[in-house]
């Protein structure tokens, strides 16, 4: 069910949109793989920032994973924006892993350009857990969604928001991005 957390911003989460088992499974692979330091993209290279961002984050290419969790998501996205027609997801994952006190201060998401003619416009994420203290993501207009195994939210990469600090527990979040292909190419 897509929940309109704000219309006018384009701010929306899906329940259910993945089972506990399966979120159980993903954290159980991205523990596997072992998790590193996250970067900040700065001007298309990453940089360790930690006053800005401190958590642990697994970069992860699944071309048949993406083309899955798009049949399921893709009846909730805007078909179209300005001249361009959604095409799928971005197939590079990002796990994200926060451990107490770390966090991801307010910052927009970047675009992820593909080619010259499909991009990235929307940010998709689903909670993986729950059960921590602290974590939420609230956004610079006030939204604050608190994390909910399965939850899927949805926003355009513009928003300004932040991963709250953890205060205990550990938090995972799958990210990725909705892509757009330009019509007249």
């Amino acid at each position: 069910m897509l929940n309109i957390i704000n219309e006018g911003l384009e701010i929306y989460t899906i329940d259910n949109f993945l089972t506990v088992e399966e979120c159980n499974k993903l954290i159980e692979q991205s523990e596997q793989i072992g998790f590193e330091e996250a970067g900040v993209n700065v001007d298309g290279a990453q940089k360790m920032m930690k006053m800005v961002r401190n958590n642990e984050r697994i970069m992860y290419e699944d071309h048949e994973y993406a083309s899955l969790l798009w049949q399921k998501l893709q009846h909730y996205v805007k078909p179209e924006i300005e001249n361009s027609k959604a095409s799928g997801l971005n197939e590079m994952f990002r796990f994200y892993k926060y451990n107490p006190s770390q966090r991801f201060k307010m910052h927009r998401d970047g675009s992820f350009k593909r080619n010259e003619s499909e991009f990235s416009f929307y940010t998709f994420m689903i909670y993986l857990n729950e059960g921590y203290e602290g974590g939420e993501t609230k956004f610079a207009s006030g939204e604050i969604i608190t994390p909910k195994t399965g939850t899927a939210l949805i926003f355009e990469h513009s928003q300004r928001h932040e991963g709250a600090p953890l205060i205990s527990g550990i938090k995972y979040v799958l990210r990725s991005d909705v892509m757009y292909k330009l019509n007249d190419v």
